[in-house]
């Protein structure tokens, strides 16, 4: 069916005002910065997304260590249905999609399909990852981090990989960090020392699978 969204642009040049709107929702001929007529100027165009795929064999799971933000641990969400995550370990304070719907209003339904659970201690899912042969890297500033970037250049990517995101602004748990295989850092221009986790894991996430990818691993 043909999309009813539409740019329109208000005919007053002073104004201008251009933006889309869909028109099965509403009919839009005002505009409503400055009240002038809109014209049509172009319909949506048609998103077109080319599936992709991790490599062959490996297993890639989040961590999400005292998250507060349910907004934030939706958006966790879709990154992670649209990289393929296996699972998300919801662990301590963050909260889960089952009762609460700021999450799942962020998430648009990627709590349905990926696969989750919950847990009171982030500790004890870390060994328990550990002891099942998984390597985990933590996301968090320390004097030990390597660059994410430039940390990229392995020789083999493992068969399961467990990324680590702590909380807003207590970081990383000091116990989950002296059982982290490796610790990265996101480097960063500005005065700020971080960004937002839901940001940071995804451009964590996306730069793990496209170093294993790049380089032809699995």
């Amino acid at each position: 069916m043909a999309s009813k969204t539409f740019f329109l642009e208000c005919t007053n040049p002073d104004c201008a005002f251009r933006f889309p709107l869909d028109l099965s929702d509403f009919e839009g001929k005002i505009c409503p910065r400055c009240g002038a007529d809109l014209r049509k100027v172009a319909p949506q165009i048609g998103q077109w997304q080319p599936k992709w795929n991790l490599p062959a064999g490996i297993d890639l799971f989040g961590v999400l260590d005292n998250i507060r933000s349910a907004q934030n641990v939706g958006s966790i969400f879709r990154t992670s249905e649209a990289v393929g995550i296996s699972h998300l370990y919801l662990c301590g304070l963050t909260p889960s999609p089952g009762v609460n719907n700021a999450l799942v209003k962020s998430a648009l339904g990627a709590e349905e399909r990926v696969a989750w659970s919950a847990h009171t201690n982030a500790v004890h899912v870390i060994n328990q990852l550990k002891s099942e042969g998984g390597q985990i890297i933590a996301l968090e500033c320390t004097p030990e981090a390597e660059n994410l970037f430039s940390s990229l250049k392995v020789t083999k990517a493992p068969d399961k990989v467990a990324l680590v995101v702590g909380n807003e602004p207590a970081g990383v748990d000091p116990g989950i960090l002296m059982l982290a295989d490796r610790t990265l850092y996101i480097p960063m221009a500005g005065q700020k020392t971080s960004i937002n986790v839901a940001v940071a894991f995804g451009v964590a996430v996306y730069g793990l699978m496209s170093s294993w990818s790049l380089f032809g691993l699995k």
